[in-house]
């Protein structure tokens, strides 16, 4: 079983990394390569991550002193699995599965229900969070760069 840990400061540039790859690796069939590395340099930098860190969740994967999987959680009123990503060459590992579940272990008392949005034509994902029990709430489009992202959005009873 792997390891699953909270993430600190030290830890941004190895998730900042695994978002990378996730991103190249899954995005670049379905958006251009301007609109996934605008995203990154947004979403990923490491001032950007050090600012989340302070009030989100980002739990991490270590595998030989290298992260290779990450998930953020944003907690308020409800729950979100804001990010969640293992990198390529080390999915379907059962990496993914341990985040979520840590995930889980640490909200169940506090929510009744954790929300993610993914990206309808990252197959893979989809499959991902329905074989782990979340349900279709609603699909919508969404102008990100210039570019239709085609969303849905998920959610699982906790």
């Amino acid at each position: 079983m792997p390891q699953v840990r909270k993430a600190t400061e030290a830890d941004v540039v190895g998730i900042r990394d695994v978002a990378t790859k996730a991103w190249y690796s899954t995005y670049l069939n379905i958006y251009a390569v301007s609109t996934v590395n605008e995203l990154l340099a947004a979403s990923y930098n490491e001032q950007n991550l050090l600012n989340r860190l302070k009030d989100q969740l980002f739990l991490v994967i270590e595998e030989n002193d290298e992260i290779i999987a990450f998930s953020n959680f944003i907690y308020g009123k409800e729950l979100y699995l804001s990010a969640h990503y293992v990198c390529p060459g080390k999915q379907n590992k059962g990496f993914g599965g341990a985040l979520l579940q840590a995930g889980l272990d640490i909200y169940q008392d506090q929510y009744e229900e954790l929300y993610v949005e993914v990206d309808r034509r990252n197959e893979s994902a989809v499959r991902f969070y329905k074989n782990n029990g979340f349900e279709h709430l609603r699909s919508y489009d969404q102008v990100m760069y210039g570019e239709i992202m085609e969303l849905a959005l998920l959610r699982k009873s906790l």
